[in-house]
């Protein structure tokens, strides 16, 4: 394995467990804003003053587990917005393979190599 091979190798698996990492870490967070917010609701649901004693007299809000159900159907899984992000990058990524004239590319490589060779040669 070359040096320019192994360095790119090793790059793209840093960076893509870097990534994986921050996501995995980013939709803790978001499961813990959530599962926070959800027990400050009943904590306040439980200590409001209006009807501490008798529910007859709480003002009328929707039953606590109802409202988070529907909180839940409107926002999408983390599960599902990863599924999504990597989607939108794979999809990216073969675009540009797709799109990409490969000719191009190597002929840019070659006159990059030969450019290194030369200078490599003078000193």
């Amino acid at each position: 394995m070359g040096f320019a091979s192994g360095f790119f190798g090793g790059f793209a698996l840093t960076t893509s467990v870097l990534y994986i990492t921050l996501q995995v870490h980013r939709s803790n967070r978001q499961h813990q804003h959530q599962l926070i917010r959800e027990q400050i609701e009943m904590l306040d649901w439980l200590a409001s003053s209006a009807g501490a004693y008798d529910r007859r007299f709480s003002p009328y809000r929707p039953p606590v587990k109802r409202r988070f159900e529907e909180l839940e159907n409107r926002k999408p899984s983390t599960k599902d917005m990863l599924k999504e992000r990597w989607n939108q990058e794979v999809e990216t990524l073969a675009r540009k393979a797709y799109q990409t004239r490969w000719e191009d590319v190597r002929e840019t490589a070659l006159v990059g190599f030969r450019t290194i060779k030369s200078l490599m040669k003078k000193e």
